[in-house]
């Protein structure tokens, strides 16, 4: 009996040696675009939750993307606030201009808050929560199968003249891992998170409560997640979100430290339609402008002078800079207002 025990005990331990594991390498660094597909289906909790677990093959093939958007990845100092959001260093920008501000380190992914500028007649409102006093934790790192962790949070909010308070909790468990099967590709060594969340809202003696249940799914092969579930109940109803990633990029341990290469000043931004853009620190870089959705506007070319923005309509904008080989060296979000 003694040799199929032996045998048992080392296929166990070459099973959890297996075990994907994610890092910091994992998580999306200043100048990222993340083209996602956005889809219609709902959010089945119960078969979520039936679906933990090791070495799970999870099918999402028949997903039913209804459009495709973008998030960009870009430093805090290149966007309106960039000292307002306490030590972040990475901001993720969605293509309906929300900014979401993060702090990523070795030990944890943490948010110090989120704004959204409110369109309207200049000087625009902007929406904001601040997270800078206690900021939520979104993941811990590195994490893997079987880890968990429960986290508190608090700051502020502002919008149309009227400031709150916010106060939170979340709970995630890491509760599977395998094999991801979406419409466009299948990864392997997936992990799985699973998020319980409470938020509430206090202003004027009221509080409000918006509780958020997630699924997400990342790849230890690639950077960003693969595939976000929730389902949301802002005390009015509720609502799905399900998106995933169409073209991930690899993770890269080394990223970092190259966009730490030479600083690059774009300005004036935001920037009035028609006037130019200068960008300081360009000699020898080409560039290329692309609209919200993605779409060139502005091929690419040598940077010889100012970015003209002659017959652009309003709105957001991304300005991508080419090294001398070819490289992407960096990703701006521009707003021609």
């Amino acid at each position: 009996m003694k040799a199929p025990c032996t045998l048992l005990a080392v296929i166990t331990t070459a099973t959890v040696l297996a075990q994907p594991e994610i890092t910091i390498s994992n998580l999306p660094l200043p100048g990222d675009i993340s083209t996602i597909g956005i889809c219609s289906d709902a959010v089945d909790a119960a078969a979520l939750n039936a679906s933990a677990g090791a070495m799970q093959t999870w099918d999402f093939s028949g997903l039913t993307e209804e459009s495709e958007e973008q998030f960009t990845f870009i430093a805090p100092d290149m966007t309106p606030w960039p000292t307002e959001f306490g030590s972040a260093n990475l901001c993720g920008v969605s293509w309906d201009d929300a900014y979401s501000f993060y702090d990523v380190s070795g030990p944890a992914l943490n948010t110090t808050g989120n704004a959204i500028i409110i369109p309207g007649a200049p000087p625009e409102d902007t929406a904001k929560v601040n997270l800078t006093p206690d900021p939520e934790t979104i993941v811990q790192l590195p994490y893997g199968f079987g880890d968990g962790f429960s986290d508190t949070f608090g700051g502020t909010f502002s919008a149309m003249g009227f400031v709150g308070t916010v106060t939170g909790t979340s709970d995630v468990d890491v509760d599977g891992y395998g094999t991801l099967i979406l419409p466009n590709a299948t990864y392997t060594n997936v992990v799985r998170y699973h998020l319980d969340r409470v938020q509430n809202n206090t202003i004027l003696g009221n509080t409000g409560t918006v509780t958020k249940e997630q699924w997400a799914w990342v790849s230890a092969d690639h950077r960003f997640w693969i595939l976000l579930m929730e389902s949301i109940d802002d005390g009015f109803g509720t609502s799905s979100v399900v998106w995933y990633d169409k073209d991930p990029a690899p993770a890269a341990p080394t990223a970092v430290e190259a966009m730490g290469a030479e600083r690059i000043g774009i300005y004036p931004n935001p920037i009035v339609a028609g006037a130019s853009i200068t960008v300081t620190g360009a000699q020898g870089l080409s560039a290329e402008l692309r609209d919200a959705t993605g779409r060139v506007v502005r091929p690419r070319a040598a940077l010889q002078g100012p970015f003209a923005t002659t017959g652009l309509v309003p709105g957001p904008y991304v300005l991508r800079l080419f090294g001398t080989t070819g490289s992407l060296l960096r990703t701006e979000r521009v707003i021609i207002r």
